[in-house]
């Protein structure tokens, strides 16, 4: 699930970025992410013509879109865990745990799907990325999540969100620790590529300050 030490380092730890282990980022790699976070994505700007800036600010922005999308998927599903596990703490019965109404079902997914983004926050992720990048350079569509979410569609497959009531304790528990290094690895991934995205808007915003 988690990249390990050997995948490969990072640009910077941007704001809310996990440890440097829990990365997607592989050092040589073909990947769009593997090019955005290498040291060379952002090494000689200065020396860079227009289009070849534009195009690095276009593939940073396409990835940040990518991470923050998949995260906010994986977000709401490992809410749910959580909810189911909370309900469990909260329960003062020792039976029938598993045994819930359409009606608490549909409630409990309510409840996780529409409670607060802590990413809405002043400070947060999503508020990093409004000053890094204008509304109007946002891909409407991710481009290329197929990627995270392949290791989403993995970490959701032994799920059944439909009734989590019929998890065991340690099932539960096995999947939420399962989501949640992964929303920490596409966490810390975004808070890269923000950093990224920092340097080349600073480098666009001085090109245009001297023009």
């Amino acid at each position: 699930m988690t990249g390990g030490t050997s995948e490969g380092g990072t640009t910077a730890e941007g704001a809310g970025a996990a440890p440097a282990a829990l990365t997607g980022y592989r050092e040589g790699g073909s990947r769009r992410i593997d090019r955005v976070l290498s040291p060379s994505f952002v090494e000689g700007l200065a020396e860079l013509g227009e289009a070849e800036l534009r195009e690095r600010r276009e593939m940073a922005i396409a990835e940040e879109a990518d991470l923050a999308y998949t995260r906010r998927l994986v977000d709401g599903r490992l809410a749910l865990l959580l909810s189911e596990r909370a309900r469990r703490e909260r329960s003062e019965r020792s039976a029938g745990l598993g045994e819930r109404s359409d009606d608490e079902i549909v409630a409990g997914l309510v409840a996780a799907l529409l409670r607060p983004a802590p990413e809405d926050a002043p400070g947060s992720q999503d508020d990093a990325a409004r000053e890094v990048v204008d509304a109007r350079d946002m891909p409407v569509v991710p481009s290329n999540a197929g990627i995270y979410h392949r290791d989403a569609e993995r970490a959701f497959a032994d799920i059944r969100f439909s009734d989590l009531g019929s998890l065991d304790d340690a099932d539960l528990e096995e999947h939420a620790a399962l989501l949640s290094t992964l929303e920490q690895r596409l966490t810390g991934d975004r808070g890269r590529v923000l950093e990224v995205l920092r340097l080349l808007r600073r480098e666009a915003d001085a090109r245009s300050s001297a023009a």
